[in-house]
């Protein structure tokens, strides 16, 4: 009798290992998808793990580093949550309504009345943010994924015509990609959430005039607004992802994957009735402040759970690319397969940085806007790529010729 799937009481579908790349549409994470996949390929007994699920060499290197990056988000971590200060009124000019910090013979910290409190590290606020950003997401992919992704990216930027092709597809910039695009609304949405935090960026960085700056605020709160028009509902596409985390076999991972579903859906559906006032459907101050932030904690709950969640999936997705190049898939279904790979890592370098977004939207103390808009600007554009690569992972018109691709490029 030909093995059933869990829970399901229905025959599995065996394929062969050249034909692994071939998945059925999924919800959710895809990780039950993916478990399937492994299990098919292991049954069929001629599959050993190949160079991208066996050990790295010099484990003990890589566990040193480990334990390295570690210490390092400790201290980090540190640093964000404590920062010395310097508030004094020492200066000759304080109390005069001018902020006259380190002008004349005021010291930094010595005009408080006048510039407030002044942060006294060596290590500025921002870049301490940064680097518990940066060092999480080198420890959640592992010292050599993130090795291997960089070289794996300079040996793709020298390609000849390289900045011509959308990354991770065989797609060319032309009438036909840009078309594509134009016509796509998750891609419209993303690159207007771009558009808001450039911006942003603009006005937040003081090296224009004032009249341009207030024109960069209002533009950055326009296409703000706009946005919230395209996302309108989105909460109603969770339910479809409970059937995904029921049927997980692990405890750990049912749990994560239950708490995954219900921060997508507070988030987006709190999002919709702050969009209402936020339109002006909705008298201003008709919802509270505390309800405010719930849409904006709960975004910051499922940042952490995508971490999780994606890290794991990410591991299984490496596994099953092993598995398939060492039972002789598809050169080109091989090479599908590894682009999703490096989407899903890519993915959770973008569920990191939402962390550093959610700090600020939070209204946390530890928060920075500068690392705000940064982490915000770089979730955009990962999120505009991923839809991007949705539209041409088929192959469109205007794609590199056959010739042009190798097993191993992306």
């Amino acid at each position: 009798m030909a093995p059933t799937a869990e829970g399901k009481g229905l025959p599995r579908r065996r394929r062969p290992s050249g034909d692994i790349i071939t998945r059925p549409p999924t919800y959710g994470s895809g990780l039950n998808e993916l478990d399937s996949m492994i299990a098919e390929l292991d049954e069929n007994g001629e599959v050993k793990p190949g160079p991208e699920v066996s050990q790295p060499a010099g484990g003990l290197v890589s566990s040193a580093l480990t334990a390295v990056l570690v210490v390092i988000l400790a201290a980090l971590v540190r640093l964000v949550g404590w920062r010395p200060v310097r508030c004094e009124d020492t200066c000759a000019f304080a109390g005069d309504g001018v902020c006259d910090d380190g002008h004349q013979a005021c010291e930094y910290g010595g005009d408080c009345g006048d510039c407030g409190p002044r942060d006294t590290t060596v290590l500025p606020h921002w870049l301490a943010i940064v680097g518990c950003l940066l060092t999480t997401t080198t420890l959640v992919l592992g010292v050599s994924t993130v090795v291997e992704m960089l070289r794996l990216w300079a040996k793709q930027a020298t390609q000849p015509g390289s900045w011509l092709r959308i990354p991770l597809t065989d797609a060319c910039w032309g009438t036909y990609a840009i078309n594509s695009v134009a016509n796509s609304t998750q891609v419209r949405e993303k690159s207007l959430k771009c558009l808001q935090y450039v911006c942003r960026a603009l006005a937040y960085s003081k090296l224009f005039s004032a009249e341009f700056t207030a024109q960069a605020k209002a533009l950055s709160k326009l296409t703000s607004l706009a946005r919230r028009a395209f996302k309108f509902l989105r909460w109603v596409k969770h339910f479809e992802d409970l059937a995904e985390a029921n049927a997980q076999k692990s405890g750990v991972m049912r749990g994560l994957l239950f708490l995954r579903v219900a921060a997508n859906f507070g988030a987006d559906w709190a999002e919709d009735v702050c969009s209402l006032e936020r339109l002006g459907l909705l008298p201003a101050g008709t919802l509270s402040v505390s309800f405010l932030l719930f849409a904006e904690f709960c975004q910051l709950a499922l940042a952490l759970v995508e971490i999780l969640v994606t890290g794991v999936r990410a591991r299984k997705e490496r596994e099953v690319t092993g598995k398939a190049a060492a039972g002789g898939a598809d050169g080109a279904k091989l090479l599908k397969q590894r682009r999703k790979l490096a989407l899903v890592r890519l993915e959770l370098i973008k569920y990191v940085s939402d962390v550093g977004k959610a700090l600020y939207d939070c209204e946390l103390s530890v928060a920075h806007e500068g690392v705000f808009i940064g982490c915000s600007l770089f979730s955009g554009l990962m999120s505009t790529h991923k839809n991007m690569v949705k539209i041409f992972k088929d192959g469109p018109r205007g794609a590199v010729p056959a010739e042009g691709k190798g097993s191993k490029g992306q």
